[in-house]
């Protein structure tokens, strides 16, 4: 394989193509990420192997070694990567969005689907984490639980705080439950093949919001 990012040419962490030896060691751990991304995304986590995400990157596999101890400690990255990102996109649609509940929410919900929508991340986060090991089933639960906290924010402009109290309901209990309708929308559609449209999927998750807050806030 070749490989053009080699440190040979710089011993003692010289710079080598003007670049610093960790600035190469960064940009070989990201093309390995990135790597990850389609491999795992394509063939799954049980049939990815060292050798084909080090075959996608371009590298040797030794520097698989130098940044991931594994393929679930890379695993368990590029998962982090993507749900980061998505969280930053849908914080960024919320504040873009007009000060009202059900704008804020579309525009959350359109970028959670457009990120679902593509393949490859829909496998990794909705398919591909589940039963992995315990240390990636404990990630799975820390990342739905600060999605949660997303909802919650959303939930707490959609709710009538009275009405919450009158039926004994909690926003952090209510985002849980509307973080799983969401998901598992976006599971059937992924496995469905992505027959229904991208407005279908985000105005049915939307009426799951509406339809409970209508149902809350009209039976105080």
């Amino acid at each position: 394989m070749t490989d053009t990012t080699t440190d040979k040419p710089a011993r003692g962490g010289r710079d080598y193509a003007g670049r610093s030896l960790a600035q190469r060691r960064a940009a070989r751990r990201d093309a390995l990420i990135g790597a990850g991304v389609t491999v795992f995304g394509r063939d799954g986590f049980r049939a990815a192997t060292v050798k084909a995400i080090c075959r996608e990157a371009g590298l040797t596999e030794r520097y698989f070694y130098e940044s991931f101890v594994n393929n679930e400690d890379l695993f368990a990255t590029v998962y982090k990567r993507l749900i980061a990102a998505l969280e930053t996109a849908m914080r960024a649609a919320v504040a873009a969005a007009p000060d009202d509940a059900e704008a804020m929410s579309r525009a959350a919900l359109d970028v959670y689907f457009r990120h679902m929508a593509d393949p490859l991340i829909a496998r990794i986060v909705l398919i591909e984490i589940f039963g992995i090991s315990p240390t990636i089933d404990r990630t799975y639960r820390a990342v739905t639980l600060n999605f949660a906290r997303l909802t919650e924010e959303l939930t707490a402009r959609i709710f009538d705080p009275q009405a919450l109290q009158h039926h004994g309901a909690t926003p952090r209990l209510l985002s849980m439950g509307l973080v799983g309708s969401t998901i598992h929308i976006a599971m059937y559609w992924n496995l469905n093949g992505y027959r229904e449209s991208h407005d279908d999927v985000v105005n049915s998750a939307l009426a799951v919001y509406r339809a409970l807050a209508d149902s809350i806030n009209i039976g105080e």
